[in-house]
């Protein structure tokens, strides 16, 4: 199904405050506890790849330039390219490289069930690129993979990843956003308005109304579409720019990280 909409209103939102990460170039940001946020950055100035935890608004940061989530039981979860694992803060790591062969990871996300949705792409271009979704266990196990549907593949390069309030699986990869049910089915594409003739989707998140929102770092602005895939509305505040990674709060506070900031904009969605 191909979800598309003609156009919509913006409504522009005031910055609520402001969280200063050091840094200028945000890979992801997931929330953690009530008011406190998990940064991961690419360190272009050296060869720093170092994480730590932290107390006060940043809990935990991360130089890797990796995608990163915040676990349901406490826990930190990131790609650590070194060791080519997924770590769970210092402590314990799972490897993928019996279920990422030709793959790396991308982005990551927590579901409630205590599983983790880890994206991967075979590190191609063009008409190669291809990629794909594993669910797996807290051990580390894969549970399920979402790759293709009617045998053709659903993913070029997918990026950002959220698990929706109903339990559909939302993803940004290359000109859409792509959602499929909690099972791995396809359910629709979202190619942004008619209007639009490129639309570059980075960040996702999704609301206590199950809404969709996305980053659209090329058109600085943020889309919010329903669980269905129809357009609301467009998000904007003062001088946005190149958002590119998105987290929600329980209270739908949103966080954004822009790509050329040293800070996140905390943003009130009620």
């Amino acid at each position: 199904m191909q979800a598309q909409v003609l156009s919509a209103t913006v409504n522009r939102v005031e910055i609520v405050r402001t969280i200063n990460y050091g840094q200028r170039y945000i890979i992801d940001l997931k929330c953690a506890y009530k008011g406190q946020v998990c940064v991961s950055v690419l360190n272009m100035k050296s060869s720093d790849s170092s994480f730590e935890l932290r107390k006060g608004p940043i809990y935990f940061f991360s130089t890797y330039g990796s995608c990163l989530c915040f676990h349901v039981y406490g826990n930190v979860v990131f790609w650590n390219a070194t060791k080519r694992s997924l770590g769970t803060n210092y402590s314990q790591w799972h490897t993928l490289d019996e279920l990422s062969t030709g793959y790396t990871p991308k982005g990551m996300a927590a579901c409630k069930s205590g599983a983790v949705l880890v994206c991967l792409w075979n590190q191609q271009v063009h008409n190669r690129s291809l990629g794909k979704v594993l669910k797996l266990s807290q051990n580390g196990r894969k549970q399920f993979e979402i790759s293709t549907d009617k045998n053709r593949p659903i993913f070029i390069c997918p990026t950002y990843i959220a698990e929706n309030g109903n339990g559909d699986i939302c993803v940004s990869d290359v000109n859409a956003v792509i959602v499929t049910d909690a099972g791995g089915f396809l359910r629709f594409r979202y190619t942004g308005a008619q209007s639009d003739p490129q639309f570059d989707p980075y960040g996702i998140c999704c609301d206590s109304k199950n809404n969709i929102i996305v980053a659209d770092m090329v058109k600085n602005r943020i889309h919010v579409i329903n669980q269905n895939g129809e357009l609301l509305h467009y998000i904007q505040y003062k001088d946005m720019h190149k958002p590119r990674a998105l987290c929600i709060d329980e209270d739908d506070n949103m966080y954004v990280g822009e790509w050329l900031s040293e800070e996140i904009k905390v943003l009130s969605l009620q």
